[in-house]
């Protein structure tokens, strides 16, 4: 996915000093790619451990003569002020700040660590949490997001590759990582997933589960691709009319509204979400109808003359 981008061109690099985005900065070395911005961000959950993680990342940048940029942020006060999970907060913050490096260094180019393994768990949670074929096609290899009113593109280059591979290279090469031991506690709900679950479908189904998860998120983000592209014309409305939605198919009806939340800036909506907004188009003859429901990230959508929108809590 990265043969559009010219070997020359300055690429962002997030780089937590863990196997994965280790991996990826010296496999991105070896293609040729020399512009690039390694970037670390500290989230302040883990306390000299992070402070090590940077250091080591810092290290490592100056090694290989590639540019080093440090961020950090107080995620545990940011997921309680946005009303966020502490995951949800960790991954706005980070996101952020790999948008303000790349505004920086005049580029558009965001490169991500996300592998095989993580594309497994990311379908799998998507399923348990209802979010149709959209959750079930999982990450894609070239995303665009929009972050502070930049809009860049986003690659993850490592997505068909499996942990077990990155891991072997590492090996292969010598090349020295760090372990981030909160990855070992099951508290997170991806971290729950990875050491609880899986063990388990693998011992029920072996190993090859895996790669059939993957190959299905190929299939569904295809399939997902061309109903998306009939859907386009809407989501990036504002607003949204009560009456036109009511004319859709219902499956229709949720594809539009789950893409529009998603473009308005609502982390991962869900079918709860995505019914929620539904019960807004409920009609309502005698005007006690619902007008306003809650969304994550201290937001609302409301009906009003019409039309749907999502404001800002006060």
């Amino acid at each position: 996915m990265l043969a559009p981008i010219r070997m020359t061109k300055k690429l962002v690099v997030a780089v937590s000093g863990g196997a994965d985005s280790l991996a990826l900065l010296h496999l991105l070395i070896e293609a040729g790619f020399k512009n690039l911005v390694v970037a670390n961000f500290n989230h302040q959950l883990r306390g000299k451990a992070s402070q090590a993680d940077a250091a080591f990342v810092r290290r490592i940048a100056v090694k290989l003569h590639l540019l080093f940029e440090l961020g950090k942020g107080d995620v545990r006060r940011l997921a309680k002020e946005q009303k966020l999970s502490l995951e949800t907060a960790a991954r706005k913050a980070r996101y952020d700040f790999l948008a303000s490096v790349a505004k920086k260094y005049r580029t558009k180019t965001l490169l991500i660590a996300h592998h095989a393994d993580d594309q497994v768990e990311t379908c799998l949670f998507q399923f348990l949490r209802g979010s149709g074929t959209a959750g079930l096609s999982g990450m894609k290899p070239h995303t665009q997001r929009t972050i502070e009113g930049i809009t860049l593109d986003l690659y993850r280059p490592l997505l068909g590759i499996f942990k077990k591979q990155l891991l072997d290279y590492l090996k292969e090469n010598k090349i020295h990582y760090r372990e981030d031991a909160t990855n070992a506690i099951a508290e997170a709900s991806r971290n729950k997933m990875r050491l609880r679950l899986l063990p388990l479908v693998e011992e029920l189904f072996g190993s090859s589960y895996r790669g059939a998860i993957v190959r299905s998120a190929r299939i569904f983000a295809d399939e997902e691709e061309l109903l998306s592209s009939m859907t386009f014309p809407l989501v990036g409305r504002k607003e949204l009319s009560v009456k036109m939605l009511r004319a859709l198919h219902p499956a229709l009806q949720r594809r539009v509204l789950h893409s529009w939340l998603k473009n308005s800036g609502i982390s991962e909506p869900g079918f709860a979400e995505v019914e929620r907004v539904v019960s807004l188009l409920d009609h309502d003859p005698q005007g006690k109808g619902i007008f306003k429901i809650n969304l994550p990230g201290n937001r609302h959508a409301r009906r009003r003359t019409g039309v749907i929108f999502i404001e800002s809590g006060a």
